[in-house]
């Protein structure tokens, strides 16, 4: 079994062309706009292969857009990220457990179930002191993430196979409703007849038990938006967008 992402991302962005990145990217740019219009400084956890952090940084203040620093777990991921991106995005490597480098960040950003990827409670706590820790004064941060709801609903979904310039793929996709566990399965297998397998699993957390965790990370919740709109989220959203601030 590979670790996630090892094989895939040569392949990914083809694998997920169907995400509107620059639609994700224009949202997210509005909500910096109506919860942070001041701020300069963007950190993104889990960038992968820098596709918002293209579309994004040039969003910024002018001439130069948002000072971007990019992080991801993936080696594979960041190698990509830093041969394709053309924006002034600086990338490193960062675990999402870890502390957030420092200087401290005007917004902190973390989208397409990151957060989802930390199948233990105790790891979103931890994940979300550091944002908290490294937010700048007034700073907000922005974070995703796949409900319950989507998973139910999409249960049989997202099973799928395809070609890329890189590898052909297949696309399996089962959820546990018992513990909430969605296990995505991609066998890859490259042009020299090479196979690999690889497994990603994603925990999907009802918005109160996020809700709690980030007020004991020192979170205040500013608001909470129904996938890509502005209206509140409810048990029945599939992807909610919350806006944090430290909670003074």
């Amino acid at each position: 079994m590979a670790d996630p992402y090892s094989q895939l991302a040569a392949g990914y962005d083809a694998v997920m062309a169907h995400v509107d990145y620059p639609f994700w990217a224009g949202y997210v740019r509005d909500l910096l706009r109506r919860h942070a219009p001041e701020a300069r400084s963007v950190v993104e956890l889990g960038c992968g292969t820098g596709a918002l952090a293209d579309l994004l940084q040039p969003l910024g203040p002018p001439p130069d857009g948002y000072a971007y620093r990019a992080y991801d777990g993936s080696d594979a991921m960041l190698d990509i990220a830093r041969a394709t991106v053309a924006s002034d995005v600086n990338f490193a490597a960062l675990d999402f457990r870890d502390p957030i480098p420092g200087p401290p960040a005007d917004a902190i950003l973390l989208v397409y179930d990151g957060l989802n990827y930390l199948t233990d409670p105790a790891d979103v706590a931890t994940l979300l002191g550091h944002i908290a820790a490294a937010l700048a004064p007034g700073g907000v941060a922005i974070v995703d993430q796949s409900t319950p709801a989507n998973s139910e609903n999409h249960a049989d979904g997202f099973d799928d196979e395809g070609v890329t310039d890189r590898f052909a793929f297949r696309r399996t996709s089962r959820y546990d409703a018992a513990t909430r566990l969605h296990t995505t399965t991609f066998e890859i297998q490259t042009p020299d007849g090479e196979q690999h397998v690889e497994q990603h699993v994603q925990r999907a957390y009802a918005l109160d038990e996020i809700r709690h965790l980030a007020a004991e990370a020192g979170l205040a919740t500013v608001a909470v938006y129904d996938d890509f709109e502005l209206e509140p989220a409810t048990d029945a959203t599939e992807r909610a967008h919350w806006v944090w601030q430290r909670a003074s």
